[in-house]
């Protein structure tokens, strides 16, 4: 009796295991971006992050007063949020998961 149901409890975990992994939120055969891919979407959010930092060098050298300043670290601040809610939202500089491969 307590083979009988241990063999049961075993079989259903062999069973069961498997269909958890499959119903996750990932694929399990999705289609990894190549290295180049990778790499050419690295080197665009760095420019795309280079030429707003210039923008707000621009904007500081500008300023004449305080509140110049002020407002150019508002807007800059508030394109870098935007930007993380992007970067986030993608998964990361690279898209994807890290740490799994």
């Amino acid at each position: 009796m307590k083979r009988t149901f241990i063999a049961a409890a075993l079989l259903s975990f062999v069973f069961a295991v498997p269909a958890f992994a499959t119903e996750s939120g990932q694929p399990q055969n999705a289609p990894r971006a190549t290295f180049e891919e990778r790499q050419a979407n690295i080197l665009k959010i760095l420019d795309e992050r280079i030429a707003s930092l210039q923008e707000g060098k621009a904007c500081v050298q500008a300023a004449k007063s305080d509140a110049d300043l002020r407002a150019c670290r508002q807007k800059h601040m508030s394109e870098m949020r935007e930007k993380r809610g992007e970067m986030r939202g993608r998964g990361g500089m690279m898209g994807g998961p890290q740490g799994q491969y």
